[in-house]
Protein backbone atom coordinates (compact mmCIF):
# COMPACT_ATOMS: atom_id res chain seq x y z
CA UNK A 1 0.00 0.00 0.00
CA UNK A 2 1.73 3.74 -1.32
CA UNK A 3 2.70 5.41 1.87
CA UNK A 4 0.40 8.59 0.76
CA UNK A 5 -3.17 6.28 0.85
CA UNK A 6 -1.82 5.17 4.17
CA UNK A 7 -1.48 8.65 4.85
CA UNK A 8 -5.00 9.71 3.79
CA UNK A 9 -6.30 6.54 6.69
CA UNK A 10 -4.16 7.69 9.17
CA UNK A 11 -5.78 11.26 8.63
CA UNK A 12 -9.02 10.39 8.34
CA UNK A 13 -8.27 8.45 11.75
CA UNK A 14 -7.13 11.17 13.22
CA UNK A 15 -9.23 14.03 12.59
CA UNK A 16 -12.11 11.47 13.75
CA UNK A 17 -10.62 11.48 16.81
CA UNK A 18 -10.20 14.84 17.10
CA UNK A 19 -13.53 15.42 16.48
CA UNK A 20 -14.94 13.10 19.06
CA UNK A 21 -12.66 14.71 21.81
CA UNK A 22 -14.36 18.09 20.55
CA UNK A 23 -18.40 16.87 20.78
CA UNK A 24 -17.65 13.82 23.41
CA UNK A 25 -18.71 16.00 26.48
CA UNK A 26 -21.69 16.67 24.38
CA UNK A 27 -22.49 13.82 23.25
CA UNK A 28 -22.64 12.08 26.08
CA UNK A 29 -24.42 15.38 27.88
CA UNK A 30 -27.25 14.71 25.16
CA UNK A 31 -27.35 11.07 26.21
CA UNK A 32 -27.69 12.08 29.91
CA UNK A 33 -30.64 14.36 29.49
CA UNK A 34 -32.62 12.07 28.34
CA UNK A 35 -33.67 10.44 31.38
CA UNK A 36 -33.99 13.78 32.69
CA UNK A 37 -36.19 15.14 30.08
CA UNK A 38 -38.28 11.88 29.63
CA UNK A 39 -38.39 12.15 33.84
CA UNK A 40 -39.82 15.64 34.06
CA UNK A 41 -41.43 16.43 30.93
CA UNK A 42 -44.79 15.25 30.94
CA UNK A 43 -45.78 14.01 26.85
CA UNK A 44 -47.17 16.96 25.73
CA UNK A 45 -44.48 18.64 26.68
CA UNK A 46 -41.21 16.99 25.29
CA UNK A 47 -43.56 17.08 22.35
CA UNK A 48 -44.17 20.53 22.04
CA UNK A 49 -40.14 20.90 23.32
CA UNK A 50 -39.44 18.97 19.73
CA UNK A 51 -41.98 20.70 17.79
CA UNK A 52 -39.75 23.87 18.79
CA UNK A 53 -36.44 22.39 18.16
CA UNK A 54 -37.75 21.40 14.93
CA UNK A 55 -39.13 24.95 14.26
CA UNK A 56 -35.86 26.59 15.07
CA UNK A 57 -34.26 24.12 12.90
CA UNK A 58 -35.88 25.40 10.18
CA UNK A 59 -35.12 28.99 11.15
CA UNK A 60 -31.74 28.29 11.50
CA UNK A 61 -30.76 28.15 7.89
CA UNK A 62 -33.24 30.47 6.63
CA UNK A 63 -32.01 33.77 9.30
CA UNK A 64 -27.58 32.88 9.21
CA UNK A 65 -28.52 31.88 5.21
CA UNK A 66 -26.12 29.20 6.44
CA UNK A 67 -23.20 31.82 6.20
CA UNK A 68 -21.20 29.59 8.77
CA UNK A 69 -20.65 27.16 5.60
CA UNK A 70 -19.12 30.09 3.89
CA UNK A 71 -16.88 31.30 6.73
CA UNK A 72 -15.49 27.94 6.91
CA UNK A 73 -14.69 27.75 3.22
CA UNK A 74 -13.63 30.90 2.88
CA UNK A 75 -12.20 31.54 6.28
CA UNK A 76 -9.35 28.61 5.81
CA UNK A 77 -8.16 29.90 2.20
CA UNK A 78 -5.18 32.45 2.69
CA UNK A 79 -6.36 34.31 -0.22
CA UNK A 80 -9.02 36.02 2.07
CA UNK A 81 -9.31 38.68 4.84
CA UNK A 82 -10.56 36.96 7.80
CA UNK A 83 -11.53 40.63 9.27
CA UNK A 84 -13.77 40.95 6.32
CA UNK A 85 -15.17 37.42 6.45
CA UNK A 86 -15.85 37.45 10.07
CA UNK A 87 -17.29 41.11 9.38
CA UNK A 88 -19.80 39.88 6.38
CA UNK A 89 -21.04 36.86 8.53
CA UNK A 90 -22.11 38.59 11.91
CA UNK A 91 -23.97 41.10 9.04
CA UNK A 92 -25.77 39.04 7.36
CA UNK A 93 -26.64 36.92 10.27
CA UNK A 94 -27.53 40.26 12.01
CA UNK A 95 -30.21 40.68 9.06
CA UNK A 96 -31.50 37.92 9.69
CA UNK A 97 -32.05 38.17 12.98
CA UNK A 98 -34.40 41.47 11.67
CA UNK A 99 -36.63 40.30 9.42
CA UNK A 100 -37.18 37.24 12.07
CA UNK A 101 -38.42 39.98 14.84
CA UNK A 102 -40.32 41.28 11.80
CA UNK A 103 -41.90 37.95 10.84
CA UNK A 104 -42.89 37.15 14.41
CA UNK A 105 -44.79 40.03 15.16
CA UNK A 106 -46.42 39.75 11.53
CA UNK A 107 -47.70 35.90 12.51
CA UNK A 108 -47.69 35.98 16.64
CA UNK A 109 -51.48 35.93 16.91
CA UNK A 110 -52.01 33.35 13.75
CA UNK A 111 -53.59 30.15 15.70
CA UNK A 112 -51.10 27.85 13.52
CA UNK A 113 -48.24 29.38 15.52
CA UNK A 114 -49.94 28.75 18.56
CA UNK A 115 -50.52 25.11 17.59
CA UNK A 116 -47.04 24.20 17.35
CA UNK A 117 -44.80 26.60 19.78
CA UNK A 118 -47.79 28.09 21.97
CA UNK A 119 -46.51 30.97 23.90
CA UNK A 120 -43.05 30.40 22.55
CA UNK A 121 -42.82 32.68 19.92
CA UNK A 122 -40.17 35.27 21.53
CA UNK A 123 -38.51 32.99 23.34
CA UNK A 124 -37.75 31.11 19.96
CA UNK A 125 -36.41 34.03 18.40
CA UNK A 126 -33.95 34.54 21.44
CA UNK A 127 -33.11 30.88 20.64
CA UNK A 128 -32.63 30.92 17.13
CA UNK A 129 -30.47 34.55 17.40
CA UNK A 130 -27.91 32.99 19.80
CA UNK A 131 -27.69 29.78 18.14
CA UNK A 132 -26.97 31.36 14.33
CA UNK A 133 -24.49 33.79 16.16
CA UNK A 134 -22.71 30.73 17.94
CA UNK A 135 -22.58 28.61 15.35
CA UNK A 136 -20.77 31.52 13.21
CA UNK A 137 -18.07 32.27 16.39
CA UNK A 138 -17.15 28.96 16.83
CA UNK A 139 -16.68 28.21 13.10
CA UNK A 140 -14.65 31.02 12.62
CA UNK A 141 -12.39 29.39 15.37
CA UNK A 142 -12.12 26.73 13.51
CA UNK A 143 -11.46 28.66 10.13
CA UNK A 144 -8.91 30.08 12.39
CA UNK A 145 -7.51 26.66 12.79
CA UNK A 146 -7.90 26.93 17.05
CA UNK A 147 -8.80 23.39 17.25
CA UNK A 148 -8.10 22.65 20.85
CA UNK A 149 -10.04 25.88 21.67
CA UNK A 150 -12.79 24.49 19.32
CA UNK A 151 -12.46 21.64 21.63
CA UNK A 152 -12.30 23.34 25.14
CA UNK A 153 -15.43 25.90 23.76
CA UNK A 154 -17.53 22.58 23.61
CA UNK A 155 -17.00 21.21 26.71
CA UNK A 156 -17.52 24.53 28.28
CA UNK A 157 -20.65 24.51 27.10
CA UNK A 158 -21.66 20.84 27.59
CA UNK A 159 -20.81 22.09 31.31
CA UNK A 160 -23.33 25.14 31.24
CA UNK A 161 -25.83 23.09 29.66
CA UNK A 162 -26.14 20.76 32.51
CA UNK A 163 -25.80 23.29 34.86
CA UNK A 164 -28.61 25.59 33.63
CA UNK A 165 -30.90 22.03 33.31
CA UNK A 166 -30.56 21.60 36.73
CA UNK A 167 -31.04 25.07 37.73
CA UNK A 168 -34.54 25.78 35.37
CA UNK A 169 -35.92 22.01 35.33
CA UNK A 170 -34.72 20.44 38.08
CA UNK A 171 -35.18 23.17 40.79
CA UNK A 172 -37.40 25.67 39.68
CA UNK A 173 -39.59 23.57 37.08
CA UNK A 174 -39.58 25.63 34.78
CA UNK A 175 -40.45 23.18 31.78
CA UNK A 176 -40.71 23.96 28.19
CA UNK A 177 -39.65 27.44 29.31
CA UNK A 178 -36.58 25.84 30.95
CA UNK A 179 -35.36 23.87 28.35
CA UNK A 180 -35.32 26.92 26.10
CA UNK A 181 -33.40 29.03 28.72
CA UNK A 182 -30.92 26.03 29.41
CA UNK A 183 -30.14 25.96 25.37
CA UNK A 184 -30.20 29.57 25.49
CA UNK A 185 -27.87 30.63 28.21
CA UNK A 186 -25.60 27.59 27.54
CA UNK A 187 -24.65 29.02 23.72
CA UNK A 188 -24.84 32.83 25.08
CA UNK A 189 -22.07 31.99 27.48
CA UNK A 190 -20.12 30.25 24.57
CA UNK A 191 -20.69 33.54 22.97
CA UNK A 192 -18.72 35.24 25.28
CA UNK A 193 -15.76 33.01 26.57
CA UNK A 194 -14.84 32.54 22.81
CA UNK A 195 -15.40 36.38 21.86
CA UNK A 196 -13.32 37.43 25.29
CA UNK A 197 -10.60 34.78 25.06
CA UNK A 198 -9.76 35.32 21.09
CA UNK A 199 -10.47 39.16 21.39
CA UNK A 200 -12.91 38.57 18.36
CA UNK A 201 -14.26 42.25 18.23
CA UNK A 202 -10.78 42.65 16.45
CA UNK A 203 -12.24 40.76 13.68
CA UNK A 204 -15.44 43.66 13.34
CA UNK A 205 -14.81 46.23 10.68
CA UNK A 206 -17.21 49.24 10.13
CA UNK A 207 -18.83 48.45 6.94
CA UNK A 208 -18.86 51.48 4.53
CA UNK A 209 -16.10 52.89 5.37
CA UNK A 210 -14.26 53.72 2.10
CA UNK A 211 -11.39 51.30 0.58
CA UNK A 212 -11.84 49.43 4.04
CA UNK A 213 -15.66 48.55 3.36
CA UNK A 214 -15.21 44.63 3.23
CA UNK A 215 -18.81 44.36 0.71
CA UNK A 216 -16.62 46.74 -1.72
CA UNK A 217 -14.15 43.53 -2.87
CA UNK A 218 -17.04 41.30 -3.88
CA UNK A 219 -16.40 38.84 -1.16
CA UNK A 220 -19.71 39.30 0.85
CA UNK A 221 -21.08 38.61 -3.13
CA UNK A 222 -18.55 35.10 -3.52
CA UNK A 223 -19.55 33.81 0.16
CA UNK A 224 -23.42 34.42 -0.62
CA UNK A 225 -23.00 32.70 -3.58
CA UNK A 226 -21.43 30.04 -2.06
CA UNK A 227 -23.73 29.94 0.67
CA UNK A 228 -26.94 30.31 -0.43
CA UNK A 229 -27.63 27.30 -2.76
CA UNK A 230 -26.88 25.33 0.59
CA UNK A 231 -30.06 26.34 2.03
CA UNK A 232 -32.70 24.07 -0.15
CA UNK A 233 -30.72 21.45 0.45
CA UNK A 234 -31.16 21.45 3.89
CA UNK A 235 -33.95 22.56 4.37
CA UNK A 236 -35.18 19.50 2.25
CA UNK A 237 -33.45 17.00 4.83
CA UNK A 238 -35.35 19.20 7.51
CA UNK A 239 -39.07 18.93 6.14
CA UNK A 240 -37.88 15.02 5.79
CA UNK A 241 -36.95 14.82 9.42
CA UNK A 242 -39.48 16.90 10.90
CA UNK A 243 -42.65 16.24 9.12
CA UNK A 244 -42.85 13.00 10.85
CA UNK A 245 -43.57 15.32 14.16
CA UNK A 246 -45.67 18.14 12.99
CA UNK A 247 -48.23 15.46 11.23
CA UNK A 248 -48.03 13.46 13.95
CA UNK A 249 -48.93 16.43 16.03
CA UNK A 250 -51.69 17.66 13.26
CA UNK A 251 -53.23 13.87 13.40
CA UNK A 252 -52.71 12.58 16.74
CA UNK A 253 -51.69 15.42 19.34
CA UNK A 254 -49.32 16.36 20.93
CA UNK A 255 -49.00 13.46 23.87
CA UNK A 256 -48.40 10.90 20.83
CA UNK A 257 -45.24 13.67 19.32
CA UNK A 258 -44.08 12.96 22.67
CA UNK A 259 -43.65 9.34 22.33
CA UNK A 260 -42.72 9.67 18.59
CA UNK A 261 -39.80 12.24 20.45
CA UNK A 262 -38.85 9.80 22.95
CA UNK A 263 -38.69 7.17 20.18
CA UNK A 264 -35.95 8.79 18.54
CA UNK A 265 -33.49 8.75 21.67
CA UNK A 266 -31.88 5.12 21.38
CA UNK A 267 -31.85 5.44 17.74
CA UNK A 268 -29.56 9.02 18.01
CA UNK A 269 -26.83 7.15 19.33
CA UNK A 270 -26.23 5.36 16.35
CA UNK A 271 -26.32 9.18 14.44
CA UNK A 272 -24.06 10.61 17.21
CA UNK A 273 -21.32 8.11 17.01
CA UNK A 274 -21.34 8.23 12.80
CA UNK A 275 -21.59 12.25 13.18
CA UNK A 276 -18.17 12.37 14.56
CA UNK A 277 -16.59 9.96 11.74
CA UNK A 278 -18.64 12.31 9.37
CA UNK A 279 -17.07 15.45 9.91
CA UNK A 280 -13.87 13.95 9.55
CA UNK A 281 -14.63 12.04 6.61
CA UNK A 282 -16.12 15.18 4.85
CA UNK A 283 -12.03 16.78 5.43
CA UNK A 284 -10.27 13.74 4.11
CA UNK A 285 -13.13 13.18 1.35
CA UNK A 286 -12.10 16.78 -0.14
CA UNK A 287 -8.28 16.34 0.84
CA UNK A 288 -8.20 13.07 -1.39
CA UNK A 289 -9.95 14.22 -4.20
CA UNK A 290 -6.79 14.85 -6.29
CA UNK A 291 -5.25 11.35 -5.14
CA UNK A 292 -4.71 8.82 -7.64
CA UNK A 293 -6.20 6.42 -5.47
CA UNK A 294 -9.35 8.23 -4.65
CA UNK A 295 -11.83 5.27 -5.87
CA UNK A 296 -10.05 2.77 -3.34
CA UNK A 297 -10.06 4.91 -0.80
CA UNK A 298 -13.75 5.91 -1.24
CA UNK A 299 -14.25 1.87 -1.32
CA UNK A 300 -12.44 0.85 1.77
CA UNK A 301 -13.75 3.57 3.63
CA UNK A 302 -17.45 3.06 2.73
CA UNK A 303 -16.90 -0.62 3.26
CA UNK A 304 -15.50 -0.01 6.85
CA UNK A 305 -18.42 2.32 7.88
CA UNK A 306 -21.07 0.51 6.75
CA UNK A 307 -19.76 -2.37 8.29
CA UNK A 308 -19.14 -0.50 11.75
CA UNK A 309 -23.00 0.98 11.04
CA UNK A 310 -24.70 -2.54 10.88
CA UNK A 311 -22.37 -4.24 14.25
CA UNK A 312 -23.58 -0.83 16.04
CA UNK A 313 -26.98 -0.94 15.31
CA UNK A 314 -26.98 -4.79 15.83
CA UNK A 315 -25.60 -4.60 19.24
CA UNK A 316 -28.46 -1.57 19.95
CA UNK A 317 -31.32 -3.82 18.67
CA UNK A 318 -29.89 -6.79 20.60
CA UNK A 319 -30.44 -4.24 24.15
CA UNK A 320 -32.65 -2.02 23.11
CA UNK A 321 -35.93 -3.33 25.59
CA UNK A 322 -34.03 -3.13 28.42
CA UNK A 323 -32.24 0.01 27.79
CA UNK A 324 -35.66 1.53 27.42
CA UNK A 325 -36.73 0.40 30.86
CA UNK A 326 -33.52 1.75 32.53
CA UNK A 327 -32.81 4.61 30.11
CA UNK A 328 -36.32 6.32 29.35
CA UNK A 329 -39.03 7.74 31.72
CA UNK A 330 -41.88 5.23 32.52
CA UNK A 331 -44.05 7.45 30.75
CA UNK A 332 -42.57 6.89 27.57
CA UNK A 333 -42.26 3.29 27.72
CA UNK A 334 -44.50 2.54 24.72
CA UNK A 335 -41.72 4.37 22.55
CA UNK A 336 -39.67 0.86 21.97
CA UNK A 337 -42.72 -0.07 19.75
CA UNK A 338 -41.18 2.32 17.06
CA UNK A 339 -37.42 3.04 18.35
CA UNK A 340 -36.59 -0.49 16.27
CA UNK A 341 -37.61 0.64 12.89
CA UNK A 342 -35.99 4.19 13.39
CA UNK A 343 -32.74 2.32 14.60
CA UNK A 344 -33.24 0.57 11.27
CA UNK A 345 -33.65 3.44 8.76
CA UNK A 346 -31.14 5.68 11.14
CA UNK A 347 -28.44 3.00 8.81
CA UNK A 348 -29.41 4.37 5.89
CA UNK A 349 -29.51 7.85 6.65
CA UNK A 350 -26.08 7.82 8.04
CA UNK A 351 -25.39 5.86 4.26
CA UNK A 352 -27.37 8.86 2.26
CA UNK A 353 -24.70 11.20 4.41
CA UNK A 354 -22.04 9.76 3.00
CA UNK A 355 -23.31 9.79 -0.10
CA UNK A 356 -23.95 13.67 -0.27
CA UNK A 357 -20.69 13.72 1.01
CA UNK A 358 -19.75 13.00 -2.94
CA UNK A 359 -21.66 16.02 -3.92
CA UNK A 360 -19.71 18.28 -2.16
CA UNK A 361 -16.75 17.15 -3.20
CA UNK A 362 -17.22 17.46 -6.75
CA UNK A 363 -19.75 20.40 -6.54
CA UNK A 364 -22.64 18.85 -7.50
CA UNK A 365 -25.56 20.90 -5.46
CA UNK A 366 -28.16 20.28 -7.94
CA UNK A 367 -28.10 16.38 -7.43
CA UNK A 368 -27.72 17.24 -3.90
CA UNK A 369 -30.94 19.06 -3.75
CA UNK A 370 -32.92 16.60 -6.34
CA UNK A 371 -32.22 13.88 -4.27
CA UNK A 372 -33.22 15.42 -0.76
CA UNK A 373 -36.22 16.63 -2.53
CA UNK A 374 -37.00 12.73 -3.45
CA UNK A 375 -36.65 12.04 0.27
CA UNK A 376 -38.99 15.22 1.32
CA UNK A 377 -41.92 13.98 -1.04
CA UNK A 378 -41.54 10.36 0.00
CA UNK A 379 -41.74 11.27 3.14
CA UNK A 380 -44.74 13.83 3.58
CA UNK A 381 -46.55 11.24 0.82
CA UNK A 382 -46.56 8.19 3.69
CA UNK A 383 -47.13 10.46 6.14
CA UNK A 384 -50.00 11.27 5.15
CA UNK A 385 -50.79 8.42 4.03
CA UNK A 386 -50.51 6.38 7.08
CA UNK A 387 -50.35 8.23 10.21
CA UNK A 388 -54.28 8.81 9.80
CA UNK A 389 -54.56 5.26 9.73
CA UNK A 390 -52.08 3.46 11.72
CA UNK A 391 -51.15 6.44 14.29
CA UNK A 392 -47.16 6.82 14.55
CA UNK A 393 -46.56 3.51 12.91
CA UNK A 394 -47.06 5.25 10.20
CA UNK A 395 -43.74 8.09 10.67
CA UNK A 396 -41.39 4.97 11.03
CA UNK A 397 -42.61 3.62 7.90
CA UNK A 398 -42.43 6.78 6.24
CA UNK A 399 -38.73 7.57 7.32
CA UNK A 400 -37.64 3.71 6.30
CA UNK A 401 -39.26 3.91 2.55
CA UNK A 402 -37.66 7.55 2.37
CA UNK A 403 -34.12 6.84 3.35
CA UNK A 404 -34.09 3.25 1.43
CA UNK A 405 -35.22 4.76 -1.84
CA UNK A 406 -32.47 7.92 -1.71
CA UNK A 407 -29.89 5.65 -0.90
CA UNK A 408 -30.03 3.55 -3.84
CA UNK A 409 -30.98 6.87 -6.34
CA UNK A 410 -27.15 8.19 -4.39
CA UNK A 411 -25.55 4.68 -4.72
CA UNK A 412 -26.32 5.43 -8.61
CA UNK A 413 -26.31 8.62 -9.42
CA UNK A 414 -22.95 9.67 -7.01
CA UNK A 415 -21.15 6.85 -8.53
CA UNK A 416 -20.87 8.53 -11.65
CA UNK A 417 -18.75 10.81 -10.22
CA UNK A 418 -16.46 8.86 -8.05
CA UNK A 419 -16.47 5.26 -9.41
CA UNK A 420 -16.20 3.32 -5.85
CA UNK A 421 -17.12 0.17 -5.51
CA UNK A 422 -19.19 -2.00 -2.88
CA UNK A 423 -20.72 -4.86 -2.48
CA UNK A 424 -24.56 -4.97 -2.98
CA UNK A 425 -25.26 -8.65 -1.54
CA UNK A 426 -23.06 -7.61 1.94
CA UNK A 427 -25.53 -4.33 1.75
CA UNK A 428 -28.52 -6.76 1.04
CA UNK A 429 -27.56 -9.43 3.68
CA UNK A 430 -26.73 -7.13 6.22
CA UNK A 431 -30.25 -5.10 6.00
CA UNK A 432 -32.34 -8.33 5.93
CA UNK A 433 -30.69 -9.42 9.56
CA UNK A 434 -31.16 -5.98 10.83
CA UNK A 435 -34.63 -5.90 9.16
CA UNK A 436 -35.89 -9.33 11.04
CA UNK A 437 -33.86 -8.44 14.52
CA UNK A 438 -36.05 -5.10 14.66
CA UNK A 439 -39.04 -6.67 13.93
CA UNK A 440 -38.33 -9.33 16.25
CA UNK A 441 -37.79 -6.78 19.69
CA UNK A 442 -41.44 -6.77 20.06
CA UNK A 443 -42.32 -10.41 18.66
CA UNK A 444 -42.44 -13.79 20.19
CA UNK A 445 -41.92 -14.70 23.83
CA UNK A 446 -38.38 -13.56 25.74
CA UNK A 447 -36.60 -16.52 25.30
CA UNK A 448 -37.40 -16.67 21.36
CA UNK A 449 -36.76 -13.34 21.06
CA UNK A 450 -33.12 -13.15 22.36
CA UNK A 451 -32.59 -16.01 20.58
CA UNK A 452 -33.61 -14.58 17.06
CA UNK A 453 -31.72 -11.16 18.40
CA UNK A 454 -28.59 -12.82 19.56
CA UNK A 455 -28.01 -14.88 16.66
CA UNK A 456 -28.61 -11.65 14.07
CA UNK A 457 -26.21 -10.01 16.17
CA UNK A 458 -23.50 -12.83 15.66
CA UNK A 459 -24.26 -13.06 12.09
CA UNK A 460 -23.95 -9.46 11.64
CA UNK A 461 -20.54 -9.75 13.63
CA UNK A 462 -19.15 -12.23 11.54
CA UNK A 463 -19.70 -11.15 7.95
CA UNK A 464 -18.63 -7.93 8.99
CA UNK A 465 -15.69 -8.09 11.52
CA UNK A 466 -13.18 -8.58 8.44
CA UNK A 467 -13.08 -5.33 6.67
CA UNK A 468 -12.62 -4.05 9.86
CA UNK A 469 -9.24 -5.86 10.48
CA UNK A 470 -7.82 -5.32 7.61
CA UNK A 471 -8.38 -1.12 8.16
CA UNK A 472 -6.84 -1.42 11.61
CA UNK A 473 -3.81 -3.09 9.88
CA UNK A 474 -3.58 0.09 7.71
CA UNK A 475 -3.34 2.60 10.22
CA UNK A 476 -2.64 0.98 13.47
CA UNK A 477 1.70 1.24 14.20
CA UNK A 478 2.99 -1.79 13.90
CA UNK A 479 4.30 -2.09 17.98
CA UNK A 480 0.22 -1.65 18.27
CA UNK A 481 -0.66 -4.62 15.77
CA UNK A 482 1.09 -6.63 18.31
CA UNK A 483 -1.61 -6.43 20.74
CA UNK A 484 -3.47 -8.26 18.57
CA UNK A 485 -2.42 -11.43 17.20
CA UNK A 486 -4.82 -11.85 14.66
CA UNK A 487 -4.73 -9.10 12.71
CA UNK A 488 -2.67 -10.01 10.12
CA UNK A 489 -4.47 -12.66 9.22
CA UNK A 490 -6.84 -10.95 6.95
Amino acid sequence: MAKKEQDGYKGLLSNTIIFAIGSFSSKVLAIILVSLYTGILSRSELGLTDNLTQVANWLLPIVSLTVSEAVIRFGLDEAYDKKRIFTIANTVILCGIAMLSLAIIILHDFDFVHKYIGDNSLLLLVYVSISSLKTLYATFVRAMEKVKLFAVNGILCTFFTLAFNVVFLVIFKMGVTGYLLSIVLADLCSIIFLMFKEKLWRYFTPIFRNSDDPFDDGLARAMLSYCIPLIPTQLMWLITNSSDSFMVTHYLGMDNTGILSASYKIPNLLTTIYMMFGQAWNMSAITENDSEERDRFYTNVFDVNQSVLYIIAAGILLVIQPLTMVWIGDEFQPSVLYAPGLVFSTVFICFTTFMGTIYVVTKRSKNSLFTSLIAGIINVSINLWLIPKIGIGGAVVSTIAAYIVVFIIRCIDARRFIAFKFSVMKVVVNTAILAVMAVSVNSFGIVLRYVILSLGFITVLIINYKCMLKMARKILPKKLQRFVPFINRF
